[in-house]
């Protein structure tokens, strides 16, 4: 602490009766004494506190603070809250509920099986990482933050299967069969067969390996708006649902 010109005492006008607790300040990392607080104007001083150490005068209101115990104020009949002040502190807003905590994503079934009749989470997921199998059934997929992507690359085995089976993607939902040719799987087969597209997309994008059999079939698509899709290049080969 430190000032210029002429140093008056803040406590110059205070009337009688008024006390005054200071202590444990510092300049450059020592403690100033008694005398010294005097010379940065600080007079009148009733009680000086050590550093370190909770007093009634210095951490609470002492008039109605029985005792410190603990650095925790210990109130007097008509002491309120933790310093013990003479009237109850109002209450402030409620905090805010926390958020929704988002559901999780279903795992994914053992080869063979399929994730079926289930409401998806809206949810930007890509899945197929390591996999060989891939299969939902019957699942509703929907919102504009629903955005399905398979990554044909990072699946692998000698027969890789993906399989979408009777699913609804609606209102914005987005179906990406991210393709690379140079996939280390031995075979793919990319089944899409009797799914509901409603102003949602099914995106093939990409190059996709030797011997890949790809079926689309028995799908109806209905686009009523323009269905965005975060990250799609016009003149890249990709394909958007159209009205039949």
């Amino acid at each position: 602490m430190g000032s210029t010109g002429r140093l008056v005492s803040f406590l110059r006008f205070v009337g009688a009766g008024c006390r005054f607790v200071a202590g444990c300040l510092t300049v450059a990392g020592r403690v100033l004494t008694t005398a010294e607080l005097k010379l940065y104007g600080i007079t009148k001083v009733t009680t000086v506190a050590a550093c370190g150490e909770c007093t009634k005068e210095g951490d609470c209101f002492a008039p109605l603070t029985t005792e410190v115990s603990d650095c925790k104020c210990q109130c007097a009949a008509g002491g309120h809250g933790d310093v013990c002040v003479p009237a109850p502190v109002p209450a402030g807003p409620p905090s805010p509920p926390p958020p929704p905590t988002p559901p999780p994503t279903p795992l994914l079934p053992p080869v063979g099986e399929c994730i079926s009749d289930m409401v998806y989470p809206e949810v930007a997921q890509a899945v197929g990482g390591g996999l060989s199998w891939l299969c939902y059934r019957n699942v509703t997929f929907s919102g504009g933050g629903m955005s399905l992507t398979v990554l044909i690359g990072a699946m692998t085995g000698d027969v890789a299967t993906v399989t979408f089976d009777g699913c609804t993607w609606r209102d914005g939902a987005v179906l990406l069969l991210l393709g690379n040719a140079y996939a280390a799987v031995g075979s793919l087969n990319i089944v899409v067969t009797g799914n509901t597209f409603s102003d949602a997309l099914l995106s093939p994008e990409g190059g996709f390996p030797p011997r890949t059999n790809i079926t689309i079939s028995g799908n109806r698509f209905t686009v009523t708006r323009l269905v965005p899709r975060p990250g799609l290049v016009i003149g890249r080969p990709s394909c958007v649902a159209m009205n039949e």
